[in-house]
Order: C-alpha cells, then structure tokens, then sequence
C-alpha cells in the first residue's frame, strides 16, 4: 500500500468519525434544547407574574378561595419558609451574576 493510498484510508476513518460525533452532538445538544425550553418558559412566566404584582394578588386570592383557609393555612407552615429559602437563593443568584 503506497502512503498516498494510507493516507486516504485514515482520512475516511476520520472523516466517518467527525460525521458519526457530529450526529451524537446534534442529539445531545436536542435534548439540552428541549430541557432549556422548559426552563425557560418557567422563568418567563415568573417574571411576567413578578412584573405584574395586581395579577398576583388575584391569583393568590383565587387560590385562597379555592383551596379554603384552613388547607391554606397548613400549606403556608412549609410553603412560606421555602419562599424565603428560594427568595433568597435568588438575591444570591443575582449576586453572583
């Protein structure tokens, strides 16, 4: 076998090797898409509620409504503490940043 001819056998093994990890890139780099829609879609809506406090006083009256004061009242024995926790995290985030 002339080195030319070697030369080309490698190539294709490396050409055949890009295109197969270009294909599990475009896979992976789906699946972080998809995952990252979702998050995004999260944060969007949290801060159209943040910008918005009169939407969220209504909500919040809607939910006290429904759910009625006393499962509210147990709700907010562990849900006012992870507010606090989360509110918290968030001035951290913002720190960082």
């Amino acid at each position: 076998m002339s080195r030319r001819q070697e030369l080309a056998a490698k190539r294709a093994v490396l050409v055949a090797r890009c295109e197969r990890q270009r294909r599990e890139l475009g896979l992976a780099t789906e699946r972080v898409t998809h995952s990252l829609r979702a998050v995004d879609a999260a944060v969007s809506v949290t801060r159209r509620a943040a910008s918005h406090p009169l939407i969220l006083t209504g909500a919040v009256v809607a939910l006290i409504v429904i759910v009625r004061p006393r499962r509210l009242l147990n709700f907010l024995t562990w849900g006012f503490p992870a507010a606090v926790a989360a509110r918290r995290m968030s001035a951290l985030w913002h720190a960082a940043a």
